[in-house]
């Protein structure tokens, strides 16, 4: 039967006095009051029954030497097993909560006893979590939870496996959670988040979690939207759940959000953001830990990922809102450019992806327009490379490059080449050397115009008034820092490419009229072989070392160009080792590399080495023709065949004399990737591609006539691959028109020889 007031009030008596005492040794005496209490529940009897577990609650609440005599003498167990019976409503369940939650609470100890409680607790932990629903229960509720996980992983995979973050989430969005309990829930929804294993984090409910916490961070509550915001980037960082996301709704919300934490920001903040996003970071730079500043970085990296999603470019079109919302941002004067801007770049970049999208983006929107003042005018490396990334796609279409030139694109990148950043300085030479390739208008301005006051700006060692072409060669040969991927642009390579690139157009046969006075300007330009050597003397890239054969092969045609190279080979008499190398291949070393590269490389090293022992100094001549009288012939050519081959090609040579022989590679126009190059991980990534030199047949040899001892002329002819190249020495233009088409053009006499 029920006890009287006056016996609940002793037995209220003693167990308070129990509880003040030392606990030490008590474990009998508290199994005799769990025994009590089974009674009571037997007799139904519940006043004493919650008076007992409140005093235990508090008596384990306040000092962490009970939690072992709770376990021992099973107090604990029996409050473990009350949740799971109890009803919401009954005023005992509260109490169940206490008990459990300070019993499995941190005690500032290593003792084993206090994760033993939490593993017996973490055995119920799906009774507590039920308890949420209850509005009376919840705050209680949530701090039990949070005394559980709190830095004990069994617990946190346990919470992980029953969803709680979604039960948590749910409750956030609709404003459910005890303003006392919102730390508890934050943590409690960080530990889970991070606990959920692949199949979770790819289902249904991540998704509608990540929407609803979404919408929670967008209602901005201050003292928590920096754990929001962490949580949803924890998110993002998965490629598969990049995907999920590129949908209009959400991918509109999470812009917003962005430009919400940007607003935030304060000025030192910002700049701590762009050197955080820079791809490359000076030794003296530290890389911040604000949590604002690296929150802010990984949002804009990562909303550029996802825009390099296959589902991205599916869903979204340039009219897109979010794509105009973005464009927008891109419109403004290049002094507001702000971190949203690299963000913008990189997505709206990611959407320029062909050809007719590339034209619209520059004929019609004319993106371009601010795009290059950013390049001309920004200090910031992150923006100048996401910008220059997007820049880079639209000099795709050969309809975009001569209007870009046209724009100011050529001295934007001028300029960029000085810039300290390695990443920046390869993208503004692959830009270059797309903006030359297969564009005589282009190649004209690289040889006549000159660098402009942007470029003296940045570096004031630079005049102004330098050569466009001149720049290049002398960047070509600046000392490069490394980059921080083997993705990124290599400056020197992409410069030597661009050389080659101006060679291989220039040598097309009904070239335009202007082309002989480009051509001689090009060989009076100083160390004119040396960005091509280094393409032929590194090994990292296979593809450019093989447009490197093929620019010294163009090179040696003439006399000048096979002095250039045989300066280059006094110079460094590894460079002749190397072409060696590649003409002497074996047929087991060609069977090591690609075939088609091998062969390729094998042919144009054959090629260059009789041109230049046609045309270069006597000391040279002696030591290719050692070369290619012992050099191994490739089986399925031999020289000689190729130069028969080609007889039918061979024009009258009464008048222009011997110059050699030259062999071309196929090689492609535009460095078009197998697939569109997106950003990925690092925003140090963006908008890249990966060069691709597609493989081509050897192509024949052009010989012409006997040496008169008159100045040899170049070949007639030249291969398909680059549109048979013709080469005219500049003994055979005519004086007045060289001079005519020379003056007025911007051309630094001081950089070039003088034209008589």
């Amino acid at each position: 039967m029920p006890l009287s007031n006056e016996e609940l009030g002793e037995y209220i008596a003693s167990l308070e006095r129990l509880l003040q005492g030392n606990p030490a040794g008590q474990t009998a005496a508290l199994t005799g009051y769990v025994h009590k209490l089974e009674a009571f529940s037997r007799s139904g009897d519940q006043v004493p029954i919650e008076k007992t577990l409140q005093l235990f609650g508090t008596a384990v609440g306040g000092r962490k030497r009970w939690q072992a005599p709770f376990r021992d003498s099973g107090i604990l167990a029996y409050a473990l097993r009350g949740l799971s019976t109890v009803r919401h409503e009954d005023p005992i369940a509260k109490q169940y909560l206490r008990v459990v939650g300070n019993s499995v609470a941190d005690n500032g100890t290593s003792d084993w006893s206090q994760d033993t409680n939490r593993e017996l607790a973490v055995r119920e932990i799906q009774a507590i979590i039920g308890c949420l629903p209850s509005p009376e229960l919840r705050l209680t509720t949530l701090a039990v939870l949070f005394n559980l996980c709190n830095d004990f992983d069994p617990a946190k995979a346990a919470a992980a496996t029953l969803r709680l973050d979604a039960t948590i989430t749910t409750f956030l969005v609709l404003d459910r959670i005890p303003e006392a309990a919102l730390d508890y829930a934050t943590d409690l929804l960080s530990w889970t988040t991070s606990n959920l294993n692949d199949a979770q984090f790819k289902d249904e409910v991540s998704l509608e979690t990540f929407k609803s916490l979404l919408n929670v961070a967008l209602q901005y509550d201050e003292d928590h939207h920096l754990e929001y915001v962490a949580i949803l980037v924890h998110y993002l960082q998965d490629p598969d759940f990049q995907q999920r996301i590129a949908t209009p709704k959400l991918l509109d919300d999470l812009v917003t959000l962005m430009l919400e934490f940007e607003a935030r920001l304060e000025p030192d903040e910002v700049e701590a953001v762009f050197l955080e996003l820079a791809t490359s970071k000076n030794a003296d730079s530290t890389t911040s830990d604000e949590a604002e500043v690296l929150l802010m970085a990984q949002l804009i990296g990562l909303l550029s990922a996802a825009s390099a999603t296959d589902v991205f470019a599916r869903s979204f079109s340039i009219r897109s809102p979010v794509i105009e919302r973005l464009e927008a941002k891109l419109r403004a004067p290049w002094e507001s450019a702000h971190l949203s801007t690299i963000c913008a770049c990189v997505m709206v970049g990611n959407l320029a992806m062909s050809d007719e999208v590339c034209i619209d983006m520059v004929k019609i929107m004319e993106l371009h327009v601010r795009l290059i003042t950013i390049l001309k005018k920004s200090d910031k490396p992150a923006l100048l490379y996401a910008a220059a990334g997007f820049m880079r796609h639209l000099t795709f279409p050969e309809a975009n490059r001569a209007l870009l030139a046209d724009a100011g694109l050529m001295e934007a990148c001028c300029r960029m080449l000085v810039l300290d950043d390695p990443s920046v300085r390869g993208e503004a030479a692959a830009m270059l050397c797309k903006l030359v390739t297969g564009n005589f208008h282009n190649i004209e301005k690289v040889m006549y115009e000159t660098v402009g006051s942007d470029t003296e700006a940045a570096d004031p060692e630079i005049s102004s008034d330098t050569v466009i072409f001149s720049h290049i060669v002398e960047q070509a040969l600046a000392p490069v820092k490394p980059l921080p991927s083997t993705t990124m642009k290599n400056p020197m390579i992409e410069l030597g490419r661009t050389i080659v690139a101006m060679f291989r157009y220039l040598g097309r046969p009904n070239a335009e009229k202007d082309v002989e006075a480009v051509q001689l300007q090009i060989l009076q330009v100083p160390q004119i072989a040396r960005p091509i050597a280094q393409l032929v003397r590194q090994r990292f890239y296979p593809e450019a070392r093989s447009e490197g054969l093929l620019g010294l092969g163009l090179l040696a045609q003439t006399l000048e160009g096979a002095a250039a190279i045989a300066e280059e080979i006094k110079e460094d008499s590894a460079l002749l080792e190397t072409i060696k190398e590649h003409a002497n291949a074996t047929e087991a070393g060609l069977a090591q590399q690609a075939p088609s590269t091998a062969s390729r490389d094998h042919q144009n090293a054959i090629v260059l080495l009789q041109a230049l022992q046609n045309n270069a100094v006597r000391e040279l001549q002696e030591a290719v023709g050692e070369v290619l009288r012992t050099s191994r012939l490739t089986k399925w050519t031999q020289y000689s065949r190729i130069r028969q081959s080609l007889s039918k090609h061979q024009r009258d040579n009464s008048i222009r004399r011997s110059s050699g022989d030259v062999s071309v590679l196929s090689s492609p126009s535009r460095d078009s990737p197998g697939t569109p190059g997106r950003v990925k991980a690092e925003l140090a990534r963006r908008m890249t591609d990966t060069p691709k030199v597609t493989p081509g047949r050897v192509r024949g040899s052009t010989y012409i006539g006997e040496s008169t001892g008159s100045r040899p002329s170049t070949p007639v002819r030249v291969r398909e691959a680059i549109g048979e190249i013709e080469e005219i020495s500049p003994g055979t233009i005519k004086e007045t028109p060289t001079t005519e088409r020379l003056k007025g053009k911007g051309m630094k006499r001081s950089n070039t020889a003088p034209v008589s």
